[in-house]
């Protein structure tokens, strides 16, 4: 079955239900493709009202209350934590006896979270993931590589792998053996094809080709999509010279959909979504408005699930968020996207050091297979480092380290065989088990 085909079965199905998908997808368009047009601004604004009227007319948080207008500011941030405690009360009344659809993660941490979704909250997802697919000139039914870890509750059937024509990969044992199959498999046709996977994924995939170097250049990769982790630049800068074609980060989480990803059009920044959300950066230690140009928590307000709200909800991820004009447009894009804020490191005298300054700074140790960085207390960090050979820069590395630190800084490092995997299958570059106060 051609993309071609398969785009147009899609289409037809969805008119024949009434076109609810293809709505969402022109509105998604319209809006992101000017965030500043008064178009945009309207319907962004209409959104906003008709969910916070919604919440305090059937949810019972936010009815408790007791919130008499639609200034969200006045709107409490909520997180993970207090959803899980108050599940119930995060619910509308509308929906308890409606269908809905679980979305679990096990999140950062290995704690279960779940939440529930409405059938025109999923819709609106569809319609999401597949404009930002478009962004990078992948259509609808071309063939993705999807490299992730499978998993009973995850896989899907044979059926669904054929109709939305993926091939799935388990990145749970990435070796250089499973490494030279799957690019042996990606380059045995011409037919156009993309690549989804984490971004730890793709950096083992990059650094294999840097190790035994082939010519990708017949593989007709369209797309390379980075998921979940932070796409380091050498690695994405790697990628682009393989396959020649867009390499892109996407920014999405569980429990809310698709907030933004880099395009074609912005490869160095990330085009948010405010078709679907509206997003925020806060200050670090208060419910404030971050600074502009400064990192502040990214706190999302899902417009379209009534099911279960997500109102000005702290995604516990760490970004800059900004607006362009460009040829008479505006568009809201985050500059940077960190990560966890549990896995935000501190110098010495408490100041937040990018994860992209340990990251793209670790790519020229060409000896390390895996690393791991972690703060263990407010002048000690440790390097948990899985080398390949015998590693001969360890004095480098530190003292390299100590410079973006802090002098006073106590740098270890540890040799191991293996970074371990957290229970959502990803390995974590960078974390803190120090609690900053």
């Amino acid at each position: 079955m051609s993309p071609t085909f398969r785009n147009a079965l899609f289409w037809m199905l969805d008119w024949l239900k009434g076109a609810k998908i293809r709505k969402h997808y022109d509105a998604v368009r319209k809006i992101n493709e000017d965030h500043g047009s008064d178009h945009s601004v309207i319907e962004r604004e209409k959104n906003l009202l008709n969910i916070l009227t919604h919440c305090r007319q059937t949810v019972p948080y936010y009815r408790n209350l007791e919130i008499d207008d639609n200034r969200l500011e006045n709107y409490p941030v909520t997180n993970k934590n207090m959803i899980k405690i108050s599940f119930d009360s995060f619910r509308s009344d509308v929906y308890l006896n409606k269908k809905t659809y679980k979305a679990s993660t096990s999140g950062s941490t290995g704690t279960p979270f779940t939440i529930l979704k409405d059938s025109d909250k999923k819709r609106r997802h569809t319609a999401d993931v597949r404009f930002f697919w478009e962004s990078v000139g992948h259509a609808y039914g071309t063939r993705f590589f999807y490299l992730r870890v499978w998993t009973d509750q995850n896989k899907k059937s044979k059926i669904v792998q054929k109709n939305q024509n993926i091939i799935p990969i388990d990145v749970f044992k990435m070796d250089d053996k499973s490494i030279y199959t799957f690019l042996n498999d990606i380059s045995s046709t011409n037919y156009p094809k993309s690549i989804l996977g984490y971004a730890s994924a793709l950096d083992k995939i990059a650094k294999y080709l840097q190790r035994n170097p082939r010519d990708m250049s017949n593989a007709n990769v369209i797309s390379v999509v980075a998921m979940s982790e932070s796409l380091d630049t050498p690695t994405k800068n790697a990628l682009n010279d393989c396959f020649n074609c867009p390499v892109v980060s996407r920014y999405a989480n569980t429990e809310c959909g698709m907030l933004a990803q880099q395009t074609a059009k912005y490869k160095s920044y990330f085009l948010a979504n405010f078709a679907s959300y509206h997003i925020e950066t806060l200050d670090l230690r208060t419910d404030t408005p971050a600074k502009k140009g400064k990192v502040g928590r990214v706190v999302v307000t899902d417009l379209f699930n009534k099911a279960m709200p997500m109102i000005r909800y702290d995604t516990g991820d760490l970004g800059i968020l900004e607006d362009l004009k460009k040829n008479g447009r505006t568009h809201f894009v985050f500059k940077k996207v960190e990560g966890r804020k549990m896995d935000t490191v501190y110098d010495t005298k408490g100041e937040p050091v990018s994860s992209f300054i340990i990251n793209n700074n670790m790519w020229k140790y060409s000896e390390l297979s895996q690393y791991q960085f972690i703060q263990i207390s407010k002048k000690e960090y440790t390097f948990k480092l899985n080398s390949l050979q015998k590693f001969s820069k360890e004095q480098e590395l530190v003292e390299e380290f100590k410079g973006y630190l802090g002098e006073d800084a106590t740098v270890k490092v540890e040799y191991v065989a293996e970074i371990p995997l957290l229970s959502s299958g990803k390995r974590k570059k960078v974390l803190n088990q120090f609690i900053k106060t």
